[in-house]
């Protein structure tokens, strides 16, 4: 058995890409690069559930091997199982592969999950997904300043949502990125209470929105998913630590 490390994501993320090479580049060795369809689409599947917990062995389309005892760690940024149906199939049938789909790739994250940034959650595959009202009312509570928020089912009473000018990384206790924000005044409240609403969210890795007027910054929104460049290799840096507990920069 040989110990390994993972960054999943969509072929189009190229966050995750970018998190492949860092990560590479500072050592983490053997990592693999791969995205949901080389998982479904792998050419010998073995998944266990028992009392004594789940696993699973893997042989990829390519032949390489993937077994969840020799996984160390992950980097998660898997949004949705990827569904190709039959050309005949009925939209019963297509709906029913989907959430079969759907259930075995959340089955397949929980057996790694201890060793995940970030953690599958029932609502979302690497973390749960929020409405925009769901993260205010997070934001408010870890103590982000946040604009009012209306809910009506009447069309145009909604306030217009304000853009993000800025964003951060936060992972674990540290943030990444806020050195970009331009009124240091404004560090001390705002990046702890960052790290707050991460814990509140139950999110390892997160990317918060921020709209600075001049004057003062409020949040626009947060997600499981952020662009991991924000952070640079700062981040990468923190990723490495977290996964090995060795700090290690790039010479």
């Amino acid at each position: 058995m040989t110990a390994m490390w993972l960054v999943l994501g969509d072929p189009a993320d190229r966050a995750a890409a970018w998190a492949y090479e860092g990560l590479r580049q500072r050592g983490l060795r053997p990592l693999q690069l791969l995205t949901p369809d080389a998982l479904i689409r792998s050419a010998r599947q073995e998944h266990r559930v028992g009392a004594d917990g789940t696993s699973f062995h893997i042989r990829l389309a390519d032949g390489r091997p993937l077994a969840s005892s020799d996984i160390r760690g992950v980097l998660n940024r898997i949004v949705r199982a990827p569904v190709h149906p039959p050309v005949l199939a009925t939209r019963a049938d297509s709906d029913y592969a989907a959430e079969e789909l759907n259930a075995l790739m959340l089955s397949w994250l929980l057996c790694v999950a201890p060793v995940t940034v970030n953690r599958p959650s029932p609502a979302g595959f690497c973390g749960a997904w929020r409405t925009s009202a769901q993260w205010a009312v997070l934001a408010a509570r870890a103590g982000l300043p946040v604009p009012v928020t209306t809910l009506s089912s009447r069309t145009g009473t909604a306030p217009r949502e304000l853009p993000a000018t800025h964003s951060v990384v936060v992972l674990k206790k540290q943030v990444f990125g806020g050195e970009r924000l331009p009124d240091a005044r404004c560090l001390p409240d705002v990046l702890p209470a960052c790290v707050r609403l991460a814990r509140l969210a139950g999110t390892h890795l997160l990317g918060v929105g921020l709209h600075h007027d001049g004057e003062a910054v409020s949040f626009t929104g947060a997600t499981p998913v952020p662009d991991l460049r924000i952070g640079g290799g700062a981040l990468l840096d923190g990723l490495h630590r977290h996964f090995t507990g060795v700090p290690v920069t790039v010479g």
